[in-house]
């Protein structure tokens, strides 16, 4: 029988065409039901007498091998000067999605208070692609285009709390760290609502000034981080990459309880600004 060898593709000194690259492999997230399964694993599997529970904890945390929600948003949107929008919003933290109509829900195995262990956002977006100050093109610094995250606490306050200041479009209540209420420089004394509300160290993204191209951001909130705001680092990270820097402490991811949400903003502002947001989506890991 003649055996059948594969085609070997033959390139010329001269052929500059380069062969496609192999496509990536899709990102795999475990359901809960894997986690669970891996945990019986390691607990009963590996040696006679079973490891501690406290010991399969950290494997899994060492591993990042928790279950996870996502949202996402389905069209494009543009944000034009001072239409701050709500883009999206995560279900309650560790509660079974249901149909819109149903008013049954079920709380979800998680472990501790606080499980969140990782908050990840992916963006693809840009600005109107002109303007900004000079010197600032491509750069995050003087941009006015830009998206907000809060996590929106499962229990609201009181009525008698409704005078604080909240940032504009935020419920009440809601915090961007881990503490019960963050008072950013936008809510410092009441006249500042008549002022352009503007990026604040607890921003989540700017986009860089005047690109118009589609850009690219997956930013990382978890529960390890701990780089004080008020850090050279942070300052470095606000500067080069666009992040505000009161994320990157780990508080919000760290203290956000059971039923808790996620929700996005995005923003512009002053005249002919705009926020052309391609892609959106949120991720919410728990440990179990």
């Amino acid at each position: 029988m003649r055996r059948m060898l594969p085609t070997l593709r033959r390139f010329s000194p001269h052929d500059n065409t380069e062969p496609a690259p192999d496509p990536e492999p899709e990102q795999f997230y475990p359901s809960l039901r894997d986690v669970f399964q891996v945990r019986a694993i390691l607990r009963r599997g590996i040696v006679p007498e079973g490891l501690p529970v406290e010991i399969v904890d950290l494997i899994v945390d060492a591993a990042e091998y928790w279950p996870s929600v996502e949202a996402r948003i389905s069209e494009k949107i543009i944000i034009r000067q001072d239409g701050d929008r709500e883009c999206l919003r995560t279900p309650p933290l560790c509660y079974e999605q249901t149909p819109v109509d149903s008013s049954q829900s079920r709380i979800l195995p998680h472990r501790g208070m606080h499980p969140c262990r990782k908050i990840v956002f992916s963006i693809a977006s840009h600005d109107q692609g002109w303007g900004g100050g000079y010197g600032n093109r491509g750069k995050h610094v003087g941009a006015y285009s830009w998206f907000d995250a809060f996590i929106i606490p499962t229990a609201r306050k009181p009525d008698n709390d409704a005078d604080a200041t909240t940032p504009p479009g935020t419920d009440e209540g809601s915090r961007t760290t881990g503490q019960e209420r963050t008072t950013t420089d936008a809510e410092t004394k009441p006249e500042s609502r008549l002022e352009p509300f503007l990026p604040t160290a607890n921003r989540l993204q700017t986009n860089p000034v005047a690109t118009s191209t589609t850009q690219n951001f997956r930013i990382v909130w978890h529960y390890l981080d701990s780089i004080p705001a008020d850090s050279a680092k942070a300052e470095e990270i606000e500067t080069e990459e666009g992040r505000g820097r009161a994320t990157l402490d780990g508080s919000a991811v760290r203290n956000m309880q059971v039923g808790d949400s996620v929700s996005v903003w995005a923003r512009a502002r002053f005249a002919g600004w705009a926020n052309h947001v391609e892609r959106l989506s949120v991720r919410v890991f728990w440990a179990v």
